[in-house]
């Protein structure tokens, strides 16, 4: 059996790095990482490896946190700048 893929992303490294895994695009920052996308966990073999790939990654996120002495308790949630943005083609 192939033996799961993490994508080649340092949590909290840097925030610019990002990846997609699986249809699912993770966006790297110092204070967060963004996940989004969508992706089916299917009841097969292709379903465990996607599977397996998303658990390394976590994983990782885990231990690079758990790794971190000085962790807060909690962080201001990252500004996601939405809202109305003027059509292109118009």
């Amino acid at each position: 059996m192939k033996q799961p893929t993490s994508p080649a992303l340092v949590p909290f490294a840097d925030d610019s790095a990002s990846c997609t895994l699986d249809g699912i695009t993770i966006e790297n920052g110092t204070d967060s990482i963004a996940f989004y996308g969508q992706t089916d966990l299917t009841r097969d073999k292709a379903g465990l490896r996607r599977a397996q790939d998303l658990l390394a990654f976590l994983q990782s996120v885990v231990d690079r946190l758990q790794a971190t002495p000085d962790l807060p308790t909690a962080i201001k949630p990252p500004s996601h700048k939405g809202g109305k943005v003027d059509n292109p083609f118009m």
